[in-house]
């Protein structure tokens, strides 16, 4: 894993975070199907919320795996938020010192 998250990264992980907030329990499958992103994108950062905190793995009969947003997940998403509006200024700001 990359030790600086790139922004596109964090806002994967705040858009999957945002779905499970709002739909509940769901399979990669499913957000795979909801966000249009690869199965590799989903479950990187899936793994990287995990990672976290923010959301928890529950399996179901067979190997279908369900992801669940914690209880502190609201709260998270704006510092996510706030994550993805700090990596744009810097972004911003190294642009303009070439």
């Amino acid at each position: 894993m990359p030790r600086k998250q790139t922004v596109r990264i964090v806002e994967r992980k705040k858009e999957i975070l945002e779905l499970l907030i709002k739909e509940g329990e769901l399979p990669t499958n499913e957000i795979v199907k909801k966000t249009n992103l690869s199965h590799s994108q989903v479950f990187y950062a899936l793994k990287l919320l995990q990672r976290d905190g923010l959301i928890r793995e529950i399996k179901r009969g067979g190997k279908v795996a369900y992801w669940k947003a914690a209880d502190n997940a609201q709260e998270a998403l704006k510092t996510l938020e706030q994550e993805v509006k700090e990596e744009i200024m810097e972004g911003e700001e190294s642009l303009g010192e070439t």
